[in-house]
């Protein structure tokens, strides 16, 4: 005990007296930990996070009817089963679409119904002129190209019929622009076209937009054909490929930060031990010269560094977590979890790496020669 109570007091004679240096190996092991735990705690968020950003490119799942000569159409109650299966947190939402040919005053047209409280999150990159069309009117969107073709704009009232007679007087709300097929169309309230076609209680097609990571999604749809035999799930390729291929480049490089900043750390700390182990060699040759081993000696220095890195280690584990707010409402406006399991890796990476930084300058301070420094050779 005794010889433990003295160690514990040349380490803390030491750190006191070198402040300065001190300092400098101290700040270096709070930012470096702060911005690794930062970095951390975005790591395991940033999949969630980057999911929820990408769902504007749109739907990332598709269902159609699995023998479509058979039976052409889904249930509606059916879509909705399949919606309660997926997590709220993870559905972001989902539509029907219900198509088919209806004829104006001089065209016939393709007329799709669809869920328009559904829009801004399933087609997010849709832009329209004019205003949102709602449940409470007889109120339509028309794509860009239709409406060159029919000469109409944002107000005008357009008449439908359909081939079994029924028809339908409607206001364009607004203007439509997505630079995809839908520019052509005409839509309608979803419960609207299944009165014009007399369809009621069915679509052709449904789109869902999941925020969850690709090998989730394929389980999903393994398992949506197997409970769900008349319906053909299948993931849109282009975007489900596009968001992996994302997320493995983001991730890689927070990785690559976080190696990159943990090496210009220990540089540093290196650095700065050596200097104060040389300025320590009278001191350290005369402790050997009294009788000191040259265990002890490298034993105080990793114990001095392993101390710096404890303390640095929780406190920058509490700017870490301001470093990872700071990146959540700055990029994804959003805040960031706070992980507590990550304190304790905060606290042994940083003890590790101190204590590491530590090891060289304590081999040159074992290998001091009292004789000769005391000299002052």
């Amino acid at each position: 005990m005794g010889k433990r109570w003295f160690m514990l007091r040349l380490v803390s004679f030491a750190l006191i007296r070198r402040k300065s240096r001190v300092a400098i190996a101290f700040i270096a092991i709070v930012l470096g930990v702060a911005i690794v735990s930062g970095l951390a705690d975005v790591y395991y968020d940033i999949g969630q996070k980057m999911t929820r950003e990408l769902r504007t490119y749109g739907a990332n799942l598709v269902l159609t009817p699995a023998s479509p000569e058979n039976q052409p159409y889904l249930a509606l109650h059916e879509i909705s089963g399949i919606a309660a299966r997926v997590p709220p947190r993870q559905l972001v939402g989902y539509s029907p679409y219900l198509y088919g040919i209806v004829e104006t005053t001089s065209h016939q047209i393709v007329l799709a119904g669809t869920d328009f409280s559904q829009i801004s999150r399933v087609s997010p990159y849709w832009k329209i002129a004019g205003d949102a069309p709602d449940k409470r009117g007889q109120s339509a969107l028309v794509g860009e190209a239709l409406a060159k073709k029919l000469g109409i704009t944002a107000g005008d009232r357009l008449e439908l019929t359909a081939e079994g007679g029924q028809t339908a007087a409607v206001v364009v709300a607004g203007i439509l622009s997505s630079g995809g097929k839908e520019d052509n169309l005409v839509f309608v309230d979803l419960d609207l076209a299944a009165r014009l076609l007399n369809r009621p209680d069915t679509a052709n097609v449904a789109y869902f937009s999941i925020a969850t990571d690709p090998a989730q999604l394929e389980s999903l749809v393994r398992s949506l054909k197997t409970e769900f035999p008349t319906i053909e799930a299948s993931l849109i390729r282009q975007v489900s490929q596009a968001e992996g291929r994302v997320l493995v480049k983001i991730q890689s490089l927070v990785l690559l930060a976080v190696a990159i900043i943990l090496l210009l750390t220990l540089l540093c700390l290196v650095i700065t031990m050596v200097n104060i182990t040389l300025e320590r060699r009278r001191e350290i040759g005369l402790r050997k010269a009294l009788g000191g081993q040259d265990q002890d000696v490298m034993l105080e220095f990793v114990i001095e560094g392993a101390a710096l890195g404890f303390a640095g280690g929780i406190l920058g584990w509490v700017l870490g977590l301001l470093v990872a707010q700071g990146i959540g409402q700055s990029v994804f406006h959003a805040p960031i979890a706070v992980r507590l399991p990550i304190l304790p890796l905060a606290i042994v990476l940083a003890t590790g790496l101190a204590a590491l930084a530590a090891f060289i300058p304590a081999k040159i301070a074992a290998r001091v020669q009292p004789a000769i420094v005391l000299r002052g050779e």
